[in-house]
């Protein structure tokens, strides 16, 4: 900003001729913003995406997979100051080895949920998907140079790797942790292209001091830390065959500095990851967890399948990588064949990782869009950059003619747009969770905070008829009904598939899916209520209507809770009968998030997926 004034000229005596002082006149100040605030259209589009991304981030409900046992486990960590041992919630799996990988992640959610509750955790995963995504935006920008481009990659990324965002886990912290990886590697990739030395390492402290940072944390928020250690192995690898394909010699090959560069830093996050409560058990579990036969029966831990969850999001990656690399003028290099070829195999091969090969697809394709689309808008780039010379000579020659006028801006640009950007950033935070505090506001319902597949009213009426002995419960709901239902409690299964006994979890899917031998099942583990779900368990709700020995105790449109009838109940006093059947109607107890019962949309006939 700069300031320009404008002072009286002073006054001549006629008589005399002889020049009078001026009086005093108050300067007037005349602000001038530097043209570079005066932002264009094209940064308002970029805006408006970008706010609409955290608005809806913001509104995203905190669903029923396995942030509730996290939570539970965080809370027990911070309550034992210890990492779990046993999965409390689920007795069955007692005896099975816990390696907890996420223990400081589900410390980060206990402490965010006893600070600011439920919408809290919204707002921490609304700033760690947001932060990442606006990583992703610096890296396409740091390889383009064109903001309009990266901001369309980032929504790529977003696009093809949207299944694995739509969840509060800690994969969101493992998935931010990567990005930041692949931001310190570009943006030293670019520092030394853009270098007159060939080997400027100017800078590179940032690697050495991030990497050891990102992984010893990497290794205590997710178990998935070796995906990052592959990355880099995939770097170190690229960086051998380019210089054995250009050198042709195996000393040269060995010999080069930026190769055992790439070494080092590969070794040393293989180190790093050893900073963690079971040192090099940690290593251990992250390769063996994924081999667990239970994880098969996860609809994230099966293979990709076209017309399923993320299928054609992948395939039309694919078609797009084959369409902009057969015009591209830039070779593709081979630690960017290694890395995308890495990453499209394990996508799929499972479902799970089509965020991570998001990631990688748009980071390793964004130079050759860019090489793409300058292609095709260089006539226009031309008259454009001509036109704009012309501006900028008129506007320099109006200055030295008139040099009380303020210079006119550059052609597109207003501060007008300025001030649009402004507000949309404002009408964002308005919309959000931050701004409660300081704007007040009404809490979102809990149809709207935790979503309408969640058995709301269900765990409502556990916590004021809490069930003895061991209960089953279909899996996916395991992890809500042990955050919000009555405690203790004794589930027979929860997210934590892999601590479950391979013959309990086949006894699970027997009665899940009310196969022969069920009953003989819930025999076997004395299992006095039995909760089902009325969408996803068809078979069960016809057999237990007609069962002597099960009688229904509750029932709304989401689920049915039996008993059985040699179990006599604490309360009420009297055995229950079909026509006493609790309804979701009954007053509400409390819970640990003031659950009311509230009405419950009709079912529909998707099966829900246990993640």
């Amino acid at each position: 900003m700069s300031i320009e004034t404008e002072l009286p000229a002073g006054n001549v005596d006629t008589q005399t001729k002889a020049p009078t002082k001026a009086p005093f006149v108050e300067p007037v100040l005349i602000p001038v913003l530097d043209a570079r605030w005066a932002l264009t259209l094209r940064h308002v589009a970029i805006t408006a995406a970008f706010c609409g991304l955290f608005v809806f981030l913001n509104h995203m409900p905190l669903r029923g997979t396995d942030l509730w046992g996290h939570l539970v486990w965080g809370q027990e960590i911070i309550a034992e100051r210890a990492v779990p041992t046993r999965d409390g919630m689920q007795p069955l799996s007692d005896g099975m080895r816990v390696v907890d990988m996420s223990w400081l992640s589900q410390v980060i959610y206990a402490s965010v949920l006893n600070l600011g509750g439920p919408e809290a955790l919204v707002g921490l995963f609304t700033a760690v998907v947001f932060a990442t995504y606006l990583l992703i935006a610096r890296i396409c920008f740091l390889l383009t140079r064109n903001a309009g481009l990266s901001t369309a990659l980032t929504a790529a990324a977003l696009g093809v790797g949207w299944n694995r965002i739509s969840t509060i886990r800690p994969e969101n912290f493992a998935i931010f942790l990567f990005v930041t990886l692949l931001w310190l590697l570009v943006e030293r990739r670019m520092r030394r292209d853009d270098s007159i030395r060939a080997d400027d390492t100017r800078g590179d402290w940032k690697v050495w001091l991030g990497i050891p940072v990102l992984f010893a944390l990497w290794a205590n928020l997710h178990g998935s830390f070796a995906i990052g250690v592959a990355l880099l192995g995939c770097d170190w690898l690229g960086r051998l065959i380019e210089v054995a394909w250009h050198e042709r010699s195996l000393r040269a090959t060995f010999a080069d500095r930026e190769g055992r560069r790439l070494l080092y830093w590969t070794e040393l996050a293989a180190i790093a990851v050893l900073v963690n409560p079971y040192t090099i058990d940690a290593w251990i579990e992250a390769l063996r967890f994924s081999s667990n036969a239970n994880l098969r029966d996860v609809l994230e831990w099966n293979p990709l399948q076209l017309l399923g969850v993320g299928g054609i999001e992948f395939a039309l990656s694919c078609v797009a990588a084959v369409c902009v690399l057969r015009h591209s003028r830039r070779s593709l290099s081979p630690a960017d064949v290694l890395m995308l070829g890495l990453f499209g195999l394990a996508a799929l091969l499972q479902v799970r990782m089509t965020g991570w090969f998001a990631v990688v697809w748009v980071v390793t394709l964004a130079p050759h869009f860019a090489d793409v689309l300058a292609r095709i808008v260089t006539r226009r780039e031309a008259a454009a950059e001509n036109t704009a010379a012309e501006n900028t000579g008129a506007t320099v020659a109006h200055a030295e003619h008139d040099l009380d006028e303020v210079a006119p801006l550059p052609a597109g640009r207003s501060y007008r747009y300025t001030l649009a950007c402004a507000g949309l950033i404002w009408i964002a935070f308005a919309f959000s969770t931050f701004s409660r505090p300081l704007l007040g506001g009404t809490p979102r319902t809990p149809q709207a905070l935790f979503g309408e597949q969640m058995p709301l009213n269900l765990t409502t009426w556990l916590v004021k008829n809490p069930p003895q002995g061991q209960v089953f419960n279909p899996q996916y709901w395991g992890d809500w009904i042990g955050w919000a239902g009555p405690k203790p409690i004794a589930l027979f299964a929860d997210t934590n598939m892999h601590l479950t006994p391979p013959t309990v979890w086949r006894d699970y899917r027997r009665i899940f899916e009310s196969q022969n031998g069920w009953e003989n099942a819930l025999d076997r583990y004395d299992v006095k209520t039995l909760i089902v779900d009325r969408v996803a368990q068809p078979g069960a709700v016809r057999a237990l209507r007609t069962s002597a020995d099960w009688i229904l105790t509750y029932e709304d449109p989401q689920a049915m809770v039996y008993r059985r009838k040699s179990t006599r109940p604490t309360a009420p006093t009297t055995e229950p009968t079909p026509a006493a059947v609790t309804t979701p109607t009954a007053a509400a107890a409390t819970s640990p998030v003031a659950i009311v019962p509230v009405p419950v949309a009709a079912p529909s006939a998707t099966k829900p997926k246990a993640e």
